[in-house]
């Protein structure tokens, strides 16, 4: 929409602009069976950015939420044959 001559967003369109991308690492670039399951608060999901971090992997610098193992697993199950 334009006002003024300049374009400007509404405000919805502004707020999802607002809002951090979420980026899905490559697939084959995390290997699930790297992490660990920790204890201790590590704070929010690398990849996500939404939920709580509960799975850690010292080799990649990674942590990451349930949802986002449980993705890094479907994709390896998938790419492995397994249903």
């Amino acid at each position: 929409m334009k006002r003024g001559g300049r374009l400007y967003l509404c405000y919805d369109c502004l707020t999802r602009a607002k809002q951090p991308a979420k980026v899905q690492p490559l697939p084959g670039a995390l290997d699930h069976r790297t992490f660990v399951r920790t204890t201790v608060e590590l704070g929010r999901c690398d990849i996500c950015a939404e939920k709580k971090a509960v799975y850690r992997s010292r080799e990649a610098r990674t942590n990451i939420c349930e949802g986002c193992c449980a993705r890094l697993v479907r994709e390896w199950n998938g790419r492995k044959g397994v249903r």
